[in-house]
């Protein structure tokens, strides 16, 4: 049985993403105000805002559970807003709020589970409210008395002399335990433009700040026009914690003035009544509305778009890419032994007109890797709090926008990372000052690319790692397959992300199991990346992940090596020549050189480099391609060019994780137009073994 109220199935999504941003904005402000311990009346307003909003759509939503903590919430800044110099506990207040905050987004969490039940919050609302009547001087939270609405009310203000006598009136009271009869308001409204039009309420405005205390006190009065009066009042009767409807009728003048149980409410002035035909119309769309002067238009620059629609238009832009190919390249149109200059021409343009459409679709999958980076902040700050180590979390480059699915790949991995840094890596406060380290304890997050792949460090001022501890701790667990003097640093610090490895002599609530770190690793080579480990003893440590775009559309260089096309991406090709023999080295190691305008140039045969079969070993009959990365250069031998195009390379298969593909400098592969398998190079991993790195 769906938690929500029926029919909103469709707007779950939405409520989930919104109601989640807003409590990620409100994690911000509340970091900042606590730490500048100061909160001004902007940040008071924003917070009040945000849980206004929040209660409203999770009562839209029939989500009571959330609504009534977001409510509790509210109570608190309504307090805070209404006299700026309350006094409270601070340090009491903050904690409430994140508790309440992480409250919710774990219900979010769970609302797209029907096993899970809604979780009852009222024991925290509880503390909310016990924390509210203190701020107020309270014993215990003030209820607030409900206003008899009964007969003798006088009701003669609600029709006023000149209004048409077709417009009926209608009284709906909500049931006490209704957090918010506002938000059941808009329900109702919006359920009743299918069979009414609606011309005025009271509130005139139920988004107002004071309008559930006036519908608890005086009910929620609709104006509308209707052909069946009994059909909208069983419709209003059967409406959530709906209490009471009931019709109302012009009171006969004669008769003698009637005593009110509570204070007359003015008749709605014609801008009022207009603004609640307003209101109306937004609660129900497409519904008939009284004549009226339109209001000014304002046209929404900013749409939500399901992400599984974002990956289908990619996919359908890659397969376009291929076909594309296919037709330029085909190899019938070799045979035609025809003109194809007009042909050509319109390849052309297709080509110029694919490339626009990939960067547009690419475009908007982007996003800062800030929205990953600022959810670290709010870990570091519990941190504090319990381990009292005064930890600055720093960023560099979160303006670097990366594909979405990215983003959402890096948040479980980087939580476990910075946590790991700030529990393992900073020492304590008297730890450093036995060091002789002055300089405040900081975890740094960066960003940024580096040969088509996104690159995520973690680097932390620390106490580094030992690596005597780590490589005994290891021999002990019997992780070790050769001679302890073998190892390099990179090996030795590669244990510490090994499943069950732990350098903690304790558990603690961060660490200590051996675990985390391994399932990180695991989930980040599921994508095709890898994290690497590095450090210096009491210098720090830095954990970088690099992860592949799952799917890149790139220029490339086509070579033929024996029976097998490779391609080169032609963001790292330099120049393509041919070499004379003269030009040709060979030390007396067995290594060979190329010499290139005075620069004398390690060869690489990519035959020999990936083991297959070459049609051309004279160096004089191949080609030659001269590639760099960074500050990294060599020549790539192969035995002759296909062509240069697009090409979209796709990860290779899981199934093919026990294989080096990507140690080999192979970063996928793709079809070519005449529907041939190329490999795409990765032509910063061939060039270390120019460099020997891989040898390290």
């Amino acid at each position: 049985m769906p938690k929500f109220e029926a029919g909103m199935e469709s707007m779950l999504d939405m409520f989930v993403f919104e109601t989640g941003d807003l409590l990620e904005k409100l994690d911000d402000t509340l970091m900042r105000t606590e730490q500048e311990e100061s909160i001004g009346e902007d940040d008071i307003n924003e917070i009040f805002r945000t849980m206004h909003t929040i209660k409203g759509s999770a009562a839209m939503m029939g989500l009571q559970n959330m609504s009534t903590l977001a409510h509790a919430m509210e109570d608190l800044f309504y307090i805070i807003r209404d006299d700026p110099n309350v006094k409270y506990d601070k340090a009491g207040l903050y904690e409430l709020l994140f508790a309440s905050s992480d409250s919710l987004k774990g219900e979010l969490d769970n609302l797209s589970d029907d096993d899970i039940p809604l979780t009852d919050f009222t024991e925290l609302e509880g503390k909310i409210h016990a924390f509210a009547a203190q701020m107020k001087g309270e014993s215990a939270p003030a209820q607030a008395a409900q206003a008899s609405s009964g007969a003798q009310e006088d009701l003669s203000h609600l029709f006023p002399d000149d209004e048409d006598e077709s417009i009926l009136t209608y009284r709906v009271t909500y049931q006490e335990s209704c957090a918010m009869p506002s938000a059941r308001g808009f329900v109702l409204l919006r359920g009743l433009g299918q069979m009414a039009e609606v011309t005025s309420t009271l509130p005139v405005d139920l988004d107002a700040d004071e309008a559930d205390d006036e519908i608890k006190a005086h009910g929620l009065i609709i104006k509308l026009i209707t052909d069946d009066a009994q059909k909208v009042l069983e419709f209003l009767e059967d409406g959530i914690n709906v209490e009471k409807a009931q019709q109302l009728h012009k009171p006969d003048k004669s008769a003698a003035p009637a005593q009110t149980a509570a204070p007359a409410q003015a008749a709605p002035t014609p801008q009022q009544a207009e603004q609640a035909v307003e209101q109306a119309k937004e609660a129900a769309p497409g519904t008939k509305q009284a004549p009226k002067k339109a209001a000014p238009k304002h046209e929404q620059s900013l749409i939500t778009v399901n992400l599984e629609k974002l990956d289908q238009l990619l996919d359908l832009v890659a397969e376009i890419v291929i076909t594309q190919g296919s037709v330029t390249s085909s190899p019938d149109l070799k045979d035609l032994g025809v003109d194809l200059d007009r042909f050509n021409k319109s390849a052309r343009e297709l080509k110029k007109l694919t490339d626009e459409l990939q960067d547009s679709v690419m475009s908007i999958r982007m996003v800062p890797v800030s929205t990953a980076f600022q959810k670290m902040n709010r870990v570091v700050r519990d941190m504090n709090q319990k381990l009292k180590k005064g930890v600055t979390l720093e960023f560099e480059g979160e303006d670097t926008e990366v594909d979405k699915s990215i983003v959402d790949i890096l948040n479980d991995p980087l939580m476990h990372i910075t946590r790991n840094a700030v529990d393992h890596g900073i020492e304590t406060p008297e730890e450093r000052a036995a060091a002789g380290k002055t300089e405040p304890p900081t975890v740094t997050l960066s960003a940024g690319y580096d040969s088509g792949e996104v690159v995520i460090s973690c680097r932390d001022n620390g106490a580094g790692m030992d690596r005597a501890k780590i490589l005994a701790k290891a021999k002990k667990n019997g992780l070790l397959t050769k001679p302890e003097n073998e190892y390099t640093d990179k090996e030795v610090f590669a244990f510490t992300i090994a499943a069950g490895f732990s350098t903690n002599e304790q558990i603690t609530e961060y660490s200590g199991r051996g675990v985390g770190m391994d399932v990180v690793k695991k989930n980040i080579e599921k994508v095709g990346g890898k994290l690497l480990v590095d450090s210096e003893f009491g210098v720090g440590s830095v954990f970088t992940i690099r992860i592949p775009l799952s799917l890149s559309i790139i220029d490339v260089l086509s070579v033929r090596v024996g029976k097998n096309s490779l391609s080169v991406p032609t963001s790292s090709v330099r120049e393509v020549f041919s070499c004379k023999q003269e030009d040709y080295i060979l030390d007396p190691d067995g290594n060979e050189f190329v010499m290139l305008r005075e620069m004398c140039l390690p060869l690489i045969r990519l035959s020999r480099h990936f083991g297959i079969p070459s049609e051309v070993e004279d160096i004089g009959q191949g080609i030659l391609i001269y590639c760099t990365e960074g500050d990294k250069g060599a020549v790539l031998f192969a035995d002759s060019i296909i062509s240069d195009q697009q090409i979209v390379v796709k990860p290779f298969s899981p199934l093919l994780s026990a294989f080096p593909l990507k140690e080999a400098g192979m970063s996928g592969c793709s079809i070519l137009g005449d529907g041939t398998i190329t490999i795409g190079l990765d032509i910063k991993e061939i060039l270390k073994v120019s460099s020997g790195e891989n040898e390290k």
